[in-house]
């Protein structure tokens, strides 16, 4: 199978990273994959590959794709969509439709215009599953929907050490500080603050944006001393000691599967701590990014959440959770169920 992908940019975020692990696992399949822009190519090669890939280019675009010939393509992003959609009115190429988040009403109701072309939608969680199906069922020609999940690359070697009794636990927060994840962030220091034995903890956070300095002086203000990485190309060296791991997406995904304890903390709320026992109803959610309605977000909550995970650290029970990631989170499961869900929706593959 020819697959092309075509991406908003290049940024390090966690649709990139969905669309490379994605690539990748496809690739080892015995797939052809082209991403656009190109993510190994030079940031200003990227950026003039970007600026193409919109309705307007179409008229010349339609040659370079039918010459490469795809039998699909997979958009995530708005723009892309739109461009797909009329490469399918002049090329005839079926395209599905990646949805990765919500959207405002407005966007919502112009994506539905656009899928009455759409061969089908992804989504990564029940969360999304249900607010697209919903979406498809008011079609008057529904487009299928396919409740996949993220994939997540995991080198050989990840792991946890076992709890080390005795030892300081390091508390991490990871995620853009930017927008909702900032002033999560804050909410994360002032839980901290609260915890009886809030000096006994090593306090890290993994992450630059807007809210850095701010968050700087608020741990100061607290009489927290916390390590600030600020942006860092890769947060696997600040995860390798991490005990506990706040955030949600890919940031907390990358946590759990080496055996951190993991508190859901993403942009609907505090979603708690993630156990044996809760860790599907985490997943349907996106561990709190992909809330149907909104969470408590205050430092008591938090500072529960942040007990409950200490302790499944401390029990053991955390790398439990990792284990079980590690299975539902495989890049190769989820390719080939696209490849199934996509094959049985092109011309000729029946």
């Amino acid at each position: 199978m020819r697959i092309l992908i075509l991406l908003r940019d290049g940024s390090r975020n966690g649709i990139t990273t969905y669309n490379r692990v994605l690539a990748q696992a496809l690739r080892s399949q015995g797939h052809t994959v082209s991403i656009w822009p190109q993510l190994e190519a030079p940031y200003a090669v990227q950026a003039l590959q970007a600026l193409c890939l919109h309705p307007w280019s179409e008229p010349v675009l339609r040659h370079v794709v039918g010459r490469w010939g795809p039998d699909l393509v997979f958009v995530s992003h708005y723009s892309q969509a739109r461009l797909a959609h009329r490469l399918r009115e002049t090329l005839g190429i079926p395209w599905f439709a990646c949805m990765h988040n919500g959207h405002a009403p407005r966007r919502l109701a112009q994506w539905q215009g656009l899928w009455r072309n759409c061969s089908g939608v992804v989504t990564m969680c029940q969360s999304m599953f249900n607010l697209y199906a919903a979406m498809a069922d008011g079609m008057d020609q529904r487009v299928p929907v396919c409740l996949s999940r993220l994939p997540l690359e995991i080198p050989v070697g990840w792991g946890q050490a076992g709890y080390q009794a005795n030892q300081p636990l390091t508390l991490a927060y990871c995620a853009r500080l930017s927008r909702q994840k900032g002033p999560r962030c804050e909410a994360w220091l002032r839980a901290i603050a609260l915890l009886p034995d809030a000096g006994g903890y090593r306090i890290r956070v993994i992450g630059g944006g807007s809210h850095l300095r701010q968050l700087i002086g608020v741990a100061q203000a607290l009489g927290l001393e916390a390590e600030f990485t600020g942006m860092v190309p890769d947060p696997a060296p600040y995860l390798s000691d991490a005990d506990v791991l706040a955030g949600a997406g890919y940031a907390l995904m990358e946590g759990l599967v080496r055996g951190c304890a993991g508190v859901g903390l993403g942009f609907g709320g505090c979603w708690g701590a993630v156990s044996r026992d809760r860790l599907a109803d985490a997943q349907d959610v996106n561990f709190g990014d992909h809330m149907p309605h909104q969470l408590p977000s205050d430092p008591e909550v938090i500072a529960q959440a942040l007990s409950d995970a200490i302790a499944l650290r401390r029990s053991g029970e955390a790398a439990e959770v990792g284990r079980l990631c590690k299975d539902w989170f495989d890049p190769h499961r989820v390719a080939l169920q696209l490849v199934d869900f996509w094959s049985a929706r092109l011309p000729g593959r029946h």
